[in-house]
């Protein structure tokens, strides 16, 4: 029987290309912040038509890194959504700063405009972090502009986005400041950690070069108290400009399969997301009721899946008792329900068959 995984990174790495990358980045003998760093920076800039690109460590130091940036302290309150894995509240617990949870669109499970406006009126929220979920482009444009009546910042999470546009213009670019991270399986992913923060913004952008090298403001004279050591590695990053050569390529094959699914799938138990393919395809979400007997005849048939995200981030034990009166009632609901099928670049067309076959005959 035909085995689905979840991700193919095989399909995604051409190991005779990245070895010879990696020989000539360790026979250079400049592994920290070098030509390779520098390269992919500028490559990455260029791709998303922006100014300023910075590589970090990972996506989830970039986000710290952008909060401190833009001058979030303790205490402060920052705007987000509870569904999108808990990666924004981890970095507000290093600061300290405070979680305001927007609940959610029923059509595409992306930040509710109207909420956050609502909670921006009720709160003394410093800034937004919009994550682009799924692939899929959060209405971003509204929420900028809700922001700046109030000169609330904005900040985007393209983690899952990468490549995603509207209108010609790529996530990221349209808040203050925004977070990539570059794990193996993401639309453009490293062989490793590997994260980036990108702006428009010069005064943000000399902040990120002091906060991901120990806060220097030149080599050993500390300025800021809260630098870190979080710095792209050089061998990353040559990998990095090497596979963003095939991003647009490989956006395009998981698009395909996408539609695919959309135009195959015939089982009315399931609901698939409005506007999944307003962006790009990272994760293809579906939502059931019977979510449990969905993943039983998933798991008999050899099809990997995975439940992005089980637990609504306001439930978490680790904010047990802080947020036990807020309802978020679409987070909540769907947190139940969401499931999500392969989709990545290189996956065979039996694969892709298969998964189709299995969910028309749940």
């Amino acid at each position: 029987m035909i085995s689905v995984p979840m991700f193919e990174l095989a399909k995604v790495t051409d190991e005779e290309v990245l070895t010879k990358i990696a020989s000539q980045v360790i026979s250079s003998h400049q592994h920290i912040l070098s030509k390779n760093v520098a390269d992919f920076e500028n490559n990455f800039a260029k791709y998303l038509k922006i100014k300023h690109c910075f590589g970090v460590a990972n996506g989830s130091d970039a986000l710290v890194i952008v909060l401190r940036a833009i001058g979030i302290k303790a205490n402060d309150e920052v705007a987000t959504v509870a569904n999108a894995g808990f990666y924004t509240c981890a970095a507000l617990n290093q600061i300290g700063a405070k979680p305001i949870f927007i609940d959610i669109e029923a059509k595409t499970l992306q930040m509710d405009p109207e909420d956050l406006e609502a909670k921006i009126s009720n709160s003394n929220i410093k800034a937004v972090v919009v994550t682009h979920l799924f692939g899929q482009v959060a209405p971003i444009q509204e929420i900028v502009n809700i922001c700046k009546k109030k000169s609330i910042k904005v900040i985007e999470d393209c983690a899952q986005a990468h490549g995603a546009q509207v209108n010609n213009q790529k996530v990221g670019t349209f808040g203050d400041i925004a977070t990539f991270s570059f794990y193996p399986t993401k639309n453009l992913g490293a062989i490793g950690d590997g994260g980036a923060v990108v702006t428009n913004n010069q005064d943000l952008a000399e902040k990120i070069i002091s906060l991901r090298q120990y806060g220097w403001s030149e080599k050993y004279h500390v300025d800021n108290p809260f630098g870190m050591n979080s710095r792209l590695d050089e061998i990353q990053a040559a990998f990095l400009s090497e596979k963003l050569t095939k991003l647009d390529i490989w956006n395009k094959e998981r698009i395909s399969i996408a539609n695919k699914y959309f135009s195959e799938f015939e089982n009315n138990k399931i609901k698939l997301l409005e506007g999944t393919l307003s962006g790009v395809v990272h994760l293809f979400v579906i939502i059931i009721d019977n979510r449990s007997e969905l993943i039983s005849h998933l798991s008999k048939n050899n099809v990997q899946y995975g439940i992005h995200y089980p637990i609504a981030d306001h439930r978490q034990k680790v904010f047990k008792g802080k947020f036990e009166n807020l309802t978020l009632p679409v987070t909540e609901d769907f947190v139940e329900k969401i499931i999500s099928l392969p989709v990545y670049p290189g996956m065979s067309s039996d694969k892709i068959h298969h998964v189709i076959e299995v969910i028309n005959s749940f």
